[in-house]
């Protein structure tokens, strides 16, 4: 019987959806922190993702302006936190129908993760 690579265990993803976490923030006090991700990968129970955000900054990371905003209703500049993360599918809500990235943005985004 033959192994499996990794690259099988690997599901290709193309969609968005509201990401949860907790955060702590200055006071010790847990802080729900919402934000659109864009999964491009799934591997089992767990979604590979970056985070989709408006802002210029994000302390302590990295933020690469996308070449066309996801979201087709919003005329703004996006940026994506240019930090991979895994998480379960059950810090993940409601799926985000009509987003699409950007061809050149989900290669850079794969390029990213390929060096991590």
């Amino acid at each position: 019987m033959k192994k499996r690579s990794r690259k099988a265990q690997l599901i290709r993803k193309h969609e968005f959806r509201y990401y949860n976490s907790l955060v702590i923030n200055r006071r010790g006090q847990k802080v729900k922190f919402r934000h659109p991700a864009y999964i491009f990968l799934e591997k089992g129970n767990l979604f590979i993702f970056v985070t989709i955000t408006h802002s210029k900054t994000v302390p302590n990371k990295i933020v690469v302006e996308l070449r066309k905003n996801p979201n087709p209703s919003d005329k703004r500049i996006a940026y994506y936190v240019a930090d991979i993360k895994e998480d379960t599918k059950d810090k993940f809500r409601k799926r985000l129908l009509n987003w699409k990235i950007d061809k050149f943005d989900d290669e850079e985004i794969q390029k990213l993760y390929k060096k991590r």
